[in-house]
This record gives structure tokens, sequence and C-alpha cells, in this order.
């Protein structure tokens, strides 16, 4: 995806495509695993391809964001087919928006655009290192005074030399002083003195982390993890994809073998369930009769009721002899009342009669 990403750069894909359509730059993992949006994924994708198919001169329909996905990504595969590339995948992979054959039919398309273009890429060149590197130091290292004597023995032959080529040139020519003599040292004491010294000049160097050899050590030793466990990786899913393939395979015929032979079943239930659907929608209406019935009735119910209670309260009445009985006491009281009014009327008429006699 980084060799796409540094073709659509060379196309200036940042403003003749981005900025026209409004998409964000792609990243290095957009195409390569689902998005939040995988509608606006495929548009992104079909959009891309579009521009890509215009740079080659192909008339090729802009797709929109709500076509169809089938029907668009037959139609790339058919410009794909059209350009000589080998495409080996299915529509439903180019519709997915993602994977592995969306990121080859941009990657096909985008070196088609820049070998017209003419662009080439060019070897990268390095600058020459010229520093001096710095000489390894073994840690383990120890100085013995084998190793001194062996170092020293050279020089004092030198010296030797030196100072018998002074006396030979001092024989002919003017006397010179003569050398201080060399001290006399005893070479057991000379021994003992430099096994006590050596421990104290050992020098230890610790490793900087950041020396660039040692970073490039780590991206070496990385480097070799990484392509072990990528040889690794790539068969093994070389392997899964194979199986997963078989099986996706396997499923679709099985899938048409049972819509074939169970046809005549699915139309049987198709209909089943036409017939199921009307009875519900009878069903429902009746429901909605009963119910209105069933509220009618209880209303019917009631005015009954009360008519009957109705009913029972006269019978009751008509049946009864008390209400006679309490009339015949009424008049009898009304009588014995009528009969005390009428003596006090005539009480008061002969006493009123009184009085006017006596007032004569």
């Amino acid at each position: 995806m980084d060799d796409v990403l540094d073709k659509l750069k060379v196309l200036d894909y940042h403003n003749k495509f981005c900025k026209e359509t409004g998409f964000a730059p792609l990243t290095r993992f957009y195409f390569l695993a689902p998005a939040s949006n995988p509608n606006e994924q495929f548009f992104f994708f079909s959009s891309l391809v579009s521009w890509l198919l215009h740079r080659l001169r192909i008339d090729f329909e802009a797709p929109g964001q709500f076509d169809d996905p089938n029907a668009t990504s037959s139609n790339i595969i058919n410009e794909l087919k059209k350009l000589s590339i080998p495409f080996d995948y299915g529509p439903h992979k180019l519709k997915q928006g993602y994977g592995e054959a969306v990121v080859y039919a941009i990657q096909s398309v985008v070196d088609k655009v820049v070998a017209q273009s003419g662009f080439v890429f060019q070897k990268p060149t390095h600058k020459v290192d010229d520093y001096p590197e710095e000489a390894e130091v073994d840690d383990d290292a120890e100085i013995t005074t084998d190793n001194i004597e062996e170092k020293f023995q050279p020089e004092e032959e030198e010296e030797e030399a030196f100072v018998e080529g002074v006396r030979s040139r001092g024989k002919s020519d003017a006397p010179k002083p003569a050398l201080p003599p060399r001290p006399k040292v005893n070479q057991d004491e000379w021994k003992l003195e430099v096994e006590r010294v050596a421990p104290m000049l050992r020098v230890q160097i610790s490793n900087d982390n950041k020396d660039w050899r040692i970073h490039l050590e780590q991206m070496a030793s990385n480097h070799m993890t990484i392509v072990t466990s990528l040889s690794e990786s790539k068969s093994h899913l070389g392997r899964m994809h194979a199986e997963i393939e078989k099986t996706l395979e396997k499923i679709s015929s099985r899938e048409k073998y049972i819509n074939t032979q169970f046809e005549s079943q699915i139309e049987e239930q198709r209909v089943l369930q036409d017939q199921i659907s009307e009875l519900r929608q009878k069903y429902n209406v009746s429901n909605n009769n009963v119910s209105e019935l069933s509220v009618e009735l209880s209303r019917i119910s009631e005015e009954l009721d009360a008519v009957k209670t109705r009913m029972d309260e006269i019978g009751n009445g008509m049946t009864d002899s008390q209400p006679l009985v309490n009339i015949k006491k009424g008049m009898a009281k009304l009588k014995v009342d009528i009969k005390q009014m009428n003596l006090r009327i005539g009480v008061v008429e002969h006493t009123l009669l009184q009085s006017k006699v006596l007032s004569f």
C-alpha cells in the first residue's frame, strides 16, 4: 500500500482528486480493514478507480454513493479486463470496499497510469560515511606479564640498535657525552608489580544506546525476525485463504443445490404465508367486531338489570297491603282531627256570638 500511496502522490491526487471530490487523503491501512462506514469506503474506492480510469482516457461513468454496489463492481472488473489486467476475484470481493482484491485493483490501475505518464522511479543515492569506526574492545581481555614482555621486546631491540648506531658514528665523529646508565630492575619484582597494576589498567567502554551501530544491529536482527515471521505467516495465511475459498465455494454450491431441490416447497411455503396473512387480517377484523359486540352486550345487560329492578319494585308494591292499611289509619286520624276542629270552631262561634250579644 505504501507503493500505491507514493504513485498517487506522483499523480498529485491530493489536488486533482481529494480537493475536487471532498475525500480525505488516504492512509496506508484504509483499504486493508473494514471501516466504520462500509458504504463510504466502497464509494471512496469506486471514485478513486473512476478517476484513474479517466486519467487513462477511458469513458467510465462516475459512480454515485447510493448506486448498486454489485453493478459498480461488475463494471470495474469489465474495465480491468479491457486493460488486460488479470483479475481472479469476484464482484463480491470488491463490494466489500477493503481487502486484497481492492488493493490489487487500485495498484494495477495506478501502475497503468504511472506508466502512461512516463514517470520512472530512480534508485536513492546514499552519502558515504567517512567517519572512522571505533575499535571493538574486548571486556574479557586481561593484561599479563607475558604480553608486556612481547610488546616491549621489539622496542628494546630498536633502542639497542639506535645506541649502537650512535656509538659507531661516535668513533668517526667528535666525542659526544655518554648516555645515562640504564637502571637495573629485578625481573621478578617487575612481574609482580605488573600483575598488581594490571587489573587497574583494564578499560571498560559502556554501550551507548545512542550509537548508530547499535541501532543498525537492532534493525538487522528485527529485519531477520520479521522476514522469518512474514514467510511463515504468509504460508499459513495462504493455506487458510485457500481453505476458506474452498469452503465458501462448497457452501455456495450446496446452497444452490438446496434451492433447486426445495423450490417447489418454497413456493408452497410462500402461498401458505400469503394465506396465513389473509387469515390474520380476517381474524383481526373479527376480533374487532367481537370487542364491539361485547361492549354493546354489556350496555344492554345493564339496561336489562335496571328494568328488572323496576319491575320487581312495581310487583312488590301491587301485592303488598301495607300501604292500604296506612291509608286507612291516615283517614281515621283525619276524621278525628276534623271532629276536634269542628268542636273548636263551634266553641269559637259561640264565644263570638255571646260577645256580640253582650255588646248590644
